[in-house]
């Protein structure tokens, strides 16, 4: 096989060295998206991070290893999560809400579960056709579209300065972005399936060179707040070695099941154009390869939209936020090629 024809479908498994390669970069390519949703809301990121590879690892027990998908945070649950606390009189400090609130808020997650395990248990045995007269390829995308252009803008702060920076940073933002489309475009063979993390260790090093540079003033790599720290659930001396993260239980409310289960419902289609996108990607790479082996993904949408719900309360039940598959996710197999399950 041509070394720029290099491919792994979902239930093959890469050598070590290589696996251990594409499972970093995933790491890299999802991290920051999980990351921002915490930060954002004000849940802690160690505890959502645990929750979202927690989730991840049962997501592939729940479908046999079939679904090679990454469970994250989603964004679709913002607005909600940040109205309900508001309303509930709390507030973060230094970017983080205080455990109870963050407990009110795991009752709604835990609960919002329970719309997609419906949706699932529907196509189970109503039959995925009938979904598709709901949600047709038209709606699917469609909504997959607008999520992606809804989060343009965060991209686009996210890569700008931040109150106090440096507009150097815009140099960090666009070097890495230019050096991963370079890597993608003109890397060939095994280094051609490593553009993304070969731009983010590139944009690491521009970042170290120019802190280097300017000194204290130019530093771009920040640590956790201190309340990050003391709400650990369990600390190696001081906690700067080893720290579990804040694990917390639910707490009953009602309010939080009116404000954020019903935003379940808008992750359904997005994940629905996620299994159909991967069923195109996964058996052209198949036919390419010559294999004979039909990878039904859209079969599985059962399975997928039941694996996100129990992973919707897996997250609930430790201290984590609503999550869903990424199309991220999709988006990094399509490029490297990689759908290996293993990977995940």
């Amino acid at each position: 096989m041509n070394k720029q024809k290099i491919a792994y479908l979902p239930d093959e498994t890469p050598p070590i060295g290589k696996l251990l390669l594409y499972a970093l970069q995933q790491v890299i390519v999802m991290f920051p998206a999980t990351v921002t949703v915490a930060l954002i809301t004000g849940f802690q990121v160690s505890t959502t991070i645990f929750a979202s590879g927690l989730a991840t690892i049962c997501f592939a027990l729940i479908t046999k290893n079939q679904l090679p998908m990454y469970y994250g945070s989603s964004f679709a649950y913002l607005a909600a999560i940040s109205g309900l606390v508001a309303a509930e009189g709390f507030s973060t400090v230094n970017g983080i809400l205080p455990k109870e609130a963050i407990q009110i808020a795991q009752f709604g997650i835990v609960m919002s579960g329970l719309v997609s395990i419906a949706a699932g248990l529907v196509v189970r045995f109503v039959g995925r056709e009938a979904v598709e007269k709901v949600l047709p390829a038209s709606v699917t995308g469609s909504v997959a579209m607008i999520i992606g252009l809804t989060l343009a803008g965060n991209a686009l702060s996210d890569a700008a300065p931040a109150e106090g920076q440096p507009q150097l940073v815009w140099i960090i933002s666009l070097t890495t972005l230019f050096s991963t489309i370079l890597f993608s475009r003109y890397l060939k063979g095994f280094l051609g399936q490593l553009p993304l993390i070969l731009g983010a260790v590139f944009g690491c090093l521009v970042a170290f060179i120019i802190s280097l540079v300017g000194g204290a003033d130019m530093n771009f790599f920040r640590s956790l707040p201190p309340e990050a720290l003391a709400a650990s659930s369990w600390k190696l001396g001081d906690g700067s070695i080893f720290a579990l993260p804040a694990f917390s239980l639910p707490k009953v409310s009602w309010a939080a099941v009116a404000a954020i289960m019903p935003i379940a419902i808008a992750t359904i289609p997005e994940s629905t154009a996620h299994v159909y996108q991967l069923d195109i990607y996964v058996n052209n790479i198949a036919e390419e390869k010559g294999s004979k082996k039909k990878y039904d993904m859209a079969g599985l949408l059962d399975k997928n939209l039941i694996g996100d719900g129990i992973c919707d309360m897996i997250s609930g039940v430790i201290g984590g936020p609503a999550g869903t598959n990424y199309g991220e996710n999709i988006s990094t197999m399509a490029i490297t090629r990689v759908f290996s399950v293993p990977v995940i």
